[in-house]
């Protein structure tokens, strides 16, 4: 696949015969994947254009860029979709104040699809003044309607609330997969050492979307191998509590020095909620229980 990278104004080089995907596509979720499926179908070159950061941030519709993936993270998930070409375009304040015939004269005619396919709420432009209707005077639209799971609509926003509130079954319902993140183990107190509980304190590589804090069953990712995880997301206020929540992954059957790695984390299951222990001796065996309903969940 290739990634190209560009600025409102840029000159980009067409692609014949191409069909181009329209969204943020946060999380490619099964919506987003169904609706590249549908134009890969289509047996024409694919494509997917996106932005660099989220608009809803740029905008100032919310305080801080956190996403469910990264673009790095998006750039795997298309490329196992078979998508040809990414455009990724930086989101900045040009492109806010952009009006809706600007976008398409400096951006979308530029790429000139044979085909584009979006979902019905997609908005471009200044304000948000351009919609499909608008897009349709230009181009050869396909419209793919929302996906809906359980009466619920298959959503990037949902699926930020869910993850907010624990629950990762739905989760991964919705994404197709589980909810996965991937940061660098740094160096943290090495209390969990002396409690036969080493953690890896991870340092994320992007902001993604903090869960509920708690204690999770998941996996994780390391040396291209996967093990069983307990995943903490907390302040541990048992030991050297902190102000902010961190993520701590302790992996199963695993004892490798591992600072500086970086490694991928899956959230299966939330399995209780943190708390602060009476005694350094009741939360030992409250982690021994963890372990022993971790391996139940995951299986030995």
């Amino acid at each position: 696949m290739e990634i190209i990278q560009f600025e409102l104004g840029d000159k980009i080089e067409p692609v014949n015969d191409l069909i181009l995907c329209l969204g943020f596509f946060d999380g490619v979720h099964l919506g987003h994947q169904k609706l590249i499926k549908r134009a890969k179908k289509e047996g024409y070159k694919l494509g997917v254009f996106s932005f660099n950061q989220s608009p809803a941030y740029v905008l100032g519709n919310k305080t801080s860029d956190n996403c469910i993936t990264s673009i790095s993270d998006k750039a795997d998930l298309f490329e196992e979709l078979g998508v040809d070409y990414l455009y990724l375009m930086d989101f900045n304040k040009e492109v806010v104040n952009a009006t809706k015939d600007e976008f398409i004269d400096q951006v979308l005619k530029q790429i000139n699809p044979y085909q584009i396919c979006c979902g019905p709420d997609y908005r471009f432009g200044v304000r948000a003044e351009g919609d499909v209707n608008y897009l349709k005077l230009f181009f050869n639209v396909k419209v793919n309607d929302f996906e809906n799971m359980g009466g619920n609509k298959i959503s990037s926003r949902n699926i930020i609330s869910l993850i907010k509130e624990g629950k990762m079954e739905e989760v991964a319902s919705m994404l197709g997969r589980p909810y996965r993140i991937n940061g660098t183990v740094m160096v943290g107190y090495k209390k969990g050492r002396d409690l036969d509980f080493p953690t890896a304190n991870l340092s994320l590589e992007y902001e993604y979307i903090y869960p509920l804090n708690g204690v999770y069953v998941g996996y994780a990712y390391v040396f291209g191998e996967k093990y069983k995880a307990i995943i903490n997301v907390g302040t541990h206020p048992t030991v050297n509590p902190l102000n902010e929540p961190i993520i701590e992954v302790h992996l199963l059957d695993f004892d490798q020095n591992i600072y500086g790695k970086n490694i991928f984390v899956e959230f299966i299951q939330y399995i209780r909620e943190e708390k602060k222990f009476e005694s350094i001796d009741a939360l030992k065996n409250q982690l021994g229980r963890d372990k022993t309903k971790a391996r139940k969940i995951l299986g030995e």
